[in-house]
């Protein structure tokens, strides 16, 4: 995660008052049912899921009942410690790019994630993850993308308070990343109602990319 972007939620992690719904940048936005929904389109009770940058839980909290495992990978434990223990659910607290296991996955996770990336990260992670999937595995990215052009966020925000960063790429290019790496299958899904983007220069989609 970019520097910028992981100092801003470690001092979040870190905050006095601190509850499963801190992770939400907008407080009134907590899009996860859709979310959880959606996912299951691609998962059943035979899946084993990879959901990197966790957060608190709020997507593994609604979907591990119906897959067969979970691994949730979240570098701060002030954030999981409002996962649901389950016999299927493994946390694992460290960054996704130093995360590493001998197993494959039929879905990978990275929901709100990659906008806290750059281009040479972002890449980075798609060439190691790609390798983590199953032979019919999918990755599954959700968060907002650039419009027009690419959107970059770096400042102090009056909403949040604090300084944050997002980098929003273009659709397209995010596509090319994704290619770039070796994926051959990518589908676009408008995945909210219009009235959950905000903004006109950004919109949500979810990108399922397969090899």
């Amino acid at each position: 995660m970019n520097n910028n972007a992981l100092t801003f939620f470690e001092k979040m992690a870190h905050a006095d008052k601190l509850d499963p719904s801190s992770v939400k940048m907008a407080k009134n936005s907590d899009f996860t049912e859709m979310d959880t929904a959606f996912i299951r389109k691609y998962t059943d009770n035979r899946s084993t899921v990879l959901d990197l940058g966790s957060g608190t839980g709020l997507i593994v909290n609604k979907l591990y009942p119906y897959v067969k495992k979970i691994i949730a990978v979240e570098p701060f434990c002030q954030f999981t410690q409002y996962i649901t223990q389950n016999d299927n659910i493994q946390i694992i607290n460290c960054d996704t790019a130093q995360f590493s296991s001998n197993d494959k996955f039929d879905a990978i996770l990275l929901f709100g994630v990659m906008q806290y990336m750059d281009e040479k990260e972002a890449t980075s992670i798609y060439d190691k993850y790609i390798k983590y999937l199953s032979k019919n595995g999918k990755m599954i990215i959700k968060n907002q993308f650039g419009v027009h052009e690419d959107v970059i966020v770096e400042g102090f925000s009056e909403e949040l308070q604090d300084n944050y960063f997002s980098h929003y790429r273009h659709l397209k290019k995010e596509i090319e990343l994704l290619q770039s790496v070796g994926f051959n299958k990518i589908e676009v899904v408008d995945i909210y109602p219009s009235k959950c983007n905000r903004w006109e220069n950004t919109h949500f989609y979810a990108l399922v990319a397969a090899k």
